[in-house]
């Protein structure tokens, strides 16, 4: 219940786990970023996400803000994935650039 590994565990457990631990599996070699696409099925929004957040703290930090502002996103209306990029960045209490023209 509280750690899932492929190696070890079967798919019917998966659901009730906690823990899902994406070590390498030794016998096929399979890259770990494959392996949690195929096993988290949520892997590829957060890493679209954090991916976007990357871009845009890059572009801040180069002082490139036109497309970053615009970017932010409203937490209401965001999916569970932007909104956990929007509070690791610290992002999510920072007025953005539409809430003026309310």
């Amino acid at each position: 219940e509280w750690l899932w590994c492929e190696s070890w565990c079967g798919d019917a457990t998966k659901s009730k786990a906690r823990t899902i631990d994406l070590c390498n599996n030794p016998m096929t070699k399979e890259p770990k970023l494959d392996m949690a696409r195929r096993i988290v099925g949520e892997w590829s929004d957060y890493d679209e996400v954090v991916r976007g957040l990357t871009e845009r703290v890059e572009a801040m930090q180069s002082g490139d803000t036109g497309d970053a502002a615009g970017a932010n996103i409203v937490l209401e209306d965001a999916t569970p994935a932007e909104q956990v990029s929007e509070e690791a960045a610290g992002t999510a209490d920072v007025p953005h650039s539409h809430d003026a023209e309310l």
